[in-house]
Formats: structure tokens, C-alpha cells, sequence
């Protein structure tokens, strides 16, 4: 075991990306750009300068919208304009200073969308409609809006790499755009966007395909995939490895594997609180492995989902479910976790999967109530039970 944890601390190239370990920064929404503009502040640059010296090997930015009507939450940022290079510079320069590789997540939220995002734009979804969790009555996008999207996607990547970042992932996870139209539950067009596996699947192939065109073969393109959308009436894991597939096949450099959306029961979502050293960690394993068995060499696959401990990660790596390992809420709790552990304190991650930390962006940057007192900046054990 003690063979297999080090490996985990070795360099290795994946994804056309070198990177100096095996642990990798989910990308995070921690509700710190700027209201009105969607501009990286001086806050969250701070943050991501942070989770880069605390040991990762790659940083996935949280999800920046392409668009104004692709945004999805309050204080998120934006790369939908020209002016945001610059945010992406001012970026990779504190990521890459931490040792650090920068990927920048882009999403279009769709009708998942959050209420106080209002005068954000028209609604979108597949079908029109409501959506458990969006923001209000959506609109059916037509041909012209599915083009522009696709421009959209493509502009937000030509930003990212002309900033410097090392890499994009799309978001195709976790119940926005993307996942909207590969749902049965949300797609119901009679047009070649809709319908079968084909249709519903069009959108991520077009998307991936515009952006390539965009940044060049030689850019890094991932995405982000809920491999089962855990909903009743929802694709499964059957249809969820078949679009990992038909995307890896196309050539996409990356996937990182998740599972649920926002719309998902609590046991079934994205973000699952109780978990624990053990069994309970890494609920999508057997997802991403079956995945790994079947994609291409060359394209990496991630694994996040309630990981917490180098043992649990150690396994997973020999038995060949992941080649990377990714992780958000442990490192809200302890940004520094990958050093500790490098440094020879190798018990688990200190959180408590409570999910408490995403409360806290009604106040500011999301943090973590248990280990870190917000104001003063000091570092706490976890209480007693």
C-alpha cells in the first residue's frame, strides 16, 4: 500500500497535460467575482493562489459562463467577453507561480439557473419549460440560439488559451445545458437535437467540435460528465459510458467522471453529505472504471466524489479505476491537504461531507465553517461529537 500511495505523488503526463501529481482541484463555484461583471476580484484570486501552493498537480477553475444568458449563479465568473482574458492571465500567473496546471471550466446553465440571477438574459432549455431547481419558466432555444451557443463555447475556450490556461473543460455535468439536452426527462425537440441517443447526444459532439476548431489540436480540451443522471426517468449509467465514449473517441483529451445534478435527490446528487473514510468514499468508482477500461489511452479520466483518504485513493489507482483524482469540499476544509499529506500526515481529509461550506457564500467567498474561521484566518481542529 505504501508503493501505491507514493505513486500518487509522482509526476506523470495525461490529457496532454505534465502534471506533478495525481490530484486535481474539481472545479468549484466559490461565489467571489464581481456581481455586475462577472470579473475575477482580488478575493478569489487569492483562493486560487492558495489551492495551487497546496500541493495539486491541476486546478479546474469553477465554472465561468460563456454567455449573459449561460450564467447560473450569483458572484460567478464570467469569460464571456474579450475583457476577461485578462482575468484568465492575472490566473494561470498565481497557479502556474504555485506549481500548479490551470484548467478553466465553461459552462451554459440553461434553465439551471439561479433566481437571483435575474436580468441574466432569456431562459433556455431544450424543450422549454420548468426545470426542479432552475430558474422559472425556460424557453425552447431554436436553431439560431443553439449556433450562437456553439460560438459561444468556442470564444470562452479562444479566451481561456489566449490567457495562458493549460487546458478547458466543458461542463457537460450535474443538470445544466449540456446535460439538459442529453435528458430524456428535459428533451422532448422532434428535430435533430432531440429524440433518440443520437439527438440527444448532438449538442456535446457540436460543442467539442467548435471548440477544437477554435483553439487548435494542440490545446487540452476536457469535459465534466455526470456518467447517470440519478433521477427517475433520467439517462442511466448505460447511456452515460456510451457519450464518454463516443467523446473520448472523437478526442477529447480528458473526462472527468461525476454523476447526479442539481435536481437529483440528496442521496443521489452530485455532492452527497455522510461520507466517510471507507466505502463510502468514491461513489462514482464504478463509473469511472468501467470507463477507463474501455476509452483510449490517451484520454484521461478523473474520478471526484467523496474522496478522503490516501488508502481509498491508493486502491483505486491499482486497480486500474482512475488515472487522476479530484476533489472540491476537502479542499474548501484544508486548501493545504496535498501537502500535508506529501509531508507525511497522511490521515484523511478533514471534512466532514456536511456540506455546510456552500451556505456560506450568502455572506462571501464560500468557505468552510468547521475547519476555518472566515475572519481571522486561523486554522481550527474539527469539534468533537
Amino acid at each position: 500500500m505504501k508503493e501505491a500511495i507514493s505513486l500518487l505523488f509522482q509526476s506523470l503526463s495525461t490529457g496532454g497535460l505534465t502534471l506533478r501529481n495525481r490530484f486535481m482541484r474539481s472545479a468549484t463555484w466559490l461565489a467571489g467575482a464581481d456581481a455586475e461583471t462577472g470579473a475575477l476580484t482580488e478575493g478569489l484570486l487569492g483562493r486560487y493562489g492558495e489551492l495551487a501552493m497546496g500541493g495539486l498537480g491541476l486546478l479546474a477553475t469553477g465554472y465561468s459562463y460563456i454567455s449573459r444568458d449561460g450564467k447560473g449563479a450569483f458572484r460567478q465568473w464570467g469569460l464571456h467577453d474579450d475583457r476577461r482574458t485578462a482575468d484568465v492571465r492575472r490566473l494561470a500567473e498565481v497557479v502556474h507561480g504555485g506549481g500548479a496546471k490551470l484548467m478553466i471550466q465553461i459552462v451554459h446553465a440553461g434553465a439551471m439557473r439561479h433566481p437571483s440571477t435575474v436580468g441574466a438574459g432569456r431562459l433556455l432549455s431544450p424543450s422549454g419549460g420548468a426545470i426542479r431547481g432552475g430558474g422559472g419558466l425556460s424557453e425552447a432555444a431554436t436553431e439560431s440560439d443553439i449556433a450562437r451557443i456553439l460560438e459561444d463555447f468556442a470564444a470562452a475556450a479562444r479566451r481561456a488559451r489566449e490567457g495562458g490556461a493549460d487546458a478547458v473543460q466543458i461542463h457537460g455535468a450535474h443538470g445544466y445545458l449540456l446535460t439538459q439536452f442529453f435528458s430524456p426527462l428535459h428533451n422532448r425537440r422532434d428535430d435533430g437535437w432531440g429524440g433518440s441517443f443520437e439527438g440527444r447526444s448532438r449538442l456535446f459532439l457540436e460543442v467539442f467540435r467548435a471548440v477544437r476548431a477554435e483553439v487548435g489540436r494542440d490545446f487540452p480540451l476536457w469535459f465534466k460528465l455526470s456518467l447517470s443522471e440519478e433521477v427517475e426517468g433520467g439517462y442511466d449509467a448505460e447511456e452515460g459510458l456510451r457519450l464518454a465514449l463516443l467523446l473520448a473517441q472523437a478526442g477529447v483529451d480528458g473526462i472527468e467522471v461525476s454523476g447526479g445534478t442539481g435536481y437529483s435527490t440528496a442521496e443521489r446528487a452530485e455532492s452527497r453529505i455522510g461520507v466517510t473514510r471507507g466505502e463510502s468514499e468514491a461513489y462514482f468508482a464504478e463509473s469511472a472504471k468501467r470507463l477507463r477500461a474501455q476509452a483510449p489511452r490517451d484520454c484521461a479520466v478523473a474520478l471526484v466524489g467523496g474522496l478522503r483518504s490516501l488508502e481509498r485513493m491508493a486502491e483505486l489507482l491499482e486497480g486500474g479505476v482512475c488515472d487522476l483524482f479530484s476533489m472540491s469540499r476537502p479542499l474548501i476544509a484544508e486548501p493545504d491537504l496535498v501537502n500535508r499529506w506529501f509531508e507525511d500526515d497522511l490521515s484523511p481529509s478533514a471534512c466532514v461531507s456536511c456540506n455546510a461550506c456552500f451556505k456560506t457564500a450568502e455572506r462571501g467567498l464560500i468557505d468552510c465553517p468547521v475547519m476555518r474561521d472566515k475572519d481571522e484566518g486561523i486554522w481550527d481542529p474539527v469539534p468533537e461529537s
